[in-house]
């Protein structure tokens, strides 16, 4: 039985909310579709990670190591000109935690949803609206039919937002809400959705590469 602990870096507090819900399921999921040998996926990251400076982050990873087997480094891509220059910002924490303790790049994982964790949120309508409480359509509150939709939304914070004004008639909802409804949405969403976004896809591919690294796959 394998113990597959994990570290993370987020953004923001609703990102965490969301991936710490997201993550597992999806180690979970790919551990069971690959008929792999008995892991145990933890619900929670072991470490996480706090925001700094790229070698600040690598010298606090470096000094809980031995506390996890991977580490998430999350990065939404945001507009044109900060896409271009993902890769090399993701890699940056992976290269600078390899230089300092010998990582392995395979086991630091990015996770780039495109434009905004949003997107991600947005692959499955339908999770949307049963975590909002509503029975409306995914065309009544202005959603995306699907992950290729959510995909090419610029600003898909903003048209989650509007949904969420829509069901409750309230202008703003307090971090409290926020965080509640961004991990019922990952808990509820299909990954087969998400699957369809090339992003998660490409997310997805590393994930596997990190799990085999382990003996996980």
């Amino acid at each position: 039985m394998i113990y597959v602990g994990w570290a993370a870096l987020y953004e923001g507090e609703t990102d965490a909310h969301y991936f710490n819900a997201l993550i597992p399921r999806v180690m979970t999921d790919l551990v069971l579709r690959n008929n792999a040998q008995a892991a145990t996926i933890p619900e929670m990251p072991a470490v996480r990670l706090s925001r700094g400076p790229v070698d600040q982050v690598a010298k606090e990873a470096c000094r809980a190591r031995d506390a996890f087997l991977m580490v998430f480094i999350h990065a939404d891509s945001g507009g044109r000109s900060v896409e271009a220059s993902l890769p090399s910002r993701g890699a940056a924490y992976c290269e600078a935690m390899q230089r300092r303790c010998g990582w392995e790049p395979v086991r630091c994982v990015t996770v780039t949803p495109r434009h905004e964790t949003e997107s991600w949120m947005l692959a499955d309508p339908m999770a949307v609206t049963k975590a909002l409480g509503s029975r409306a359509t995914a065309e009544n509150l202005g959603l995306p039919i699907d992950a290729n939709g959510a995909e090419r939304l610029t600003d898909p914070k903003r048209v989650l937002t509007n949904a969420i004004q829509i069901v409750t008639g309230r202008r703003r909802r307090r971090l409290n809400d926020l965080q509640f409804l961004y991990s019922s949405i990952a808990e509820r969403q299909s990954l087969d959705s998400l699957r369809v976004s090339r992003s998660f896809v490409a997310f997805e591919a590393r994930l596997k590469d990190a799990l085999v690294s382990v003996h996980c796959l």
